[in-house]
């Protein structure tokens, strides 16, 4: 026992050393940011998306707002462009398109040109016409707000800025439809730093767009206490697409967790679990190490005192 409780010992030290190490090592270092703007042309839009219902062979009207947040004046256009996804990441293209961004044609502006002083704010209108022959299916398109450089005065060379908006047109009536199915969810149960990470996958299988929300929540192994839940997001996934949704959590520390992803979509909810064990490589293979060690410290201990025993009862 006193060979068994000097192991224990030992084995407990050094576990401690361990998780000290990575506690120190998985504190995030500082980082400073640059913020500032060589130009002072600043442009913002708002909304950032819009949903619209289109009627076969009416018009439909909106508006939005441009706001020069910078302290040059400058002149903007706008215009609409074809908005699809090139991959599951949902990287943006703005050329080519097909048969569901049609409604970038469709688009109109009361003008086209604007003229912005340092903090005016500009409401810009929009009309868009929908032709009779629209297919029943989801319409995709972006308008954008873009300074043409005309505010380089004195030589200065002016980097041109954008900001956009996100058009979800769906048709009323007709055979349109949403269905869809959550893909996977990938959630690798070792990780070696912060921050912990899963991503979820929705597939759109319909011809129409829909929402996911989602929410990340994460518990305590041993207690079930709850550590950390993050805000729920809403992702739209178009049609013939598959979105990953990337989930994590910046401040995970070592340990142990459970995580439950809570997911909303196509009016069905659902909770899944996983376990994740976040831990530096060079600690699992410290304490793979250590459990080997103190494993066979126990044996060879075993087998030692089964010896002399062995012995005495010869003896005897």
């Amino acid at each position: 026992m006193k060979y068994f409780g000097s192991w224990l010992k030992v084995l407990l030290l050094c576990g401690m050393f361990a998780t000290a190490g990575g506690l120190m090592t998985s504190i995030p270092p500082a980082h400073a940011a640059d913020n500032s703007s060589g130009d002072n042309v600043q442009l913002t839009l708002s909304p950032t998306s819009v949903h619209v219902d289109l009627r076969p062979g009416a018009a439909k009207t909106g508006e939005f707002k441009v706001v020069n947040s910078g302290s040059r004046p400058f002149t903007a256009k706008v215009y609409a462009a074809p908005y699809r996804v090139t991959d599951e990441d949902y990287n943006p293209a703005f050329t080519g398109g097909g048969a569901q961004t049609q409604i970038s044609r469709w688009i109109k502006f009361s003008q086209n040109e604007y003229v912005l002083e340092p903090n005016q704010v500009v409401t810009i209108r929009y009309t868009i016409n929908v032709p009779r022959d629209i297919p029943a299916a989801g319409q995709y398109a972006a308008i954008f707000a873009e300074t043409t450089g005309d505010e380089d005065r004195g030589g200065t060379v002016i980097t041109k800025k954008r900001v956009g908006m996100i058009v979800y047109g769906e048709t009323e009536g007709g055979s349109t439809r949403q269905s869809g199915e959550l893909a996977s969810i990938d959630t690798p149960w070792w990780q070696q730093q912060a921050p912990l990470t899963a991503k979820l996958r929705a597939k759109n299988s319909g011809n129409t767009d829909f929402t996911v929300k989602s929410k990340l929540i994460v518990k305590d192994f041993f207690s079930g206490a709850t550590i950390h839940q993050t805000a729920e997001t809403e992702h739209a996934v178009l049609p013939s697409t598959t979105r990953a949704i990337p989930l994590e959590w910046d401040g995970a520390r070592v340990g142990l967790y459970n995580i439950e992803f809570r997911i909303d979509m196509l009016g069905n909810s659902q909770t899944i679990q996983r376990t994740v064990l976040l831990m530096p490589a060079w600690m699992f293979a410290v304490i793979i190490i250590l459990t080997l060690t103190f494993v066979g410290g126990v044996m060879y201990a075993l087998v030692k005192k089964l010896r002399t025993k062995k012995k005495k009862m010869r003896l005897g």
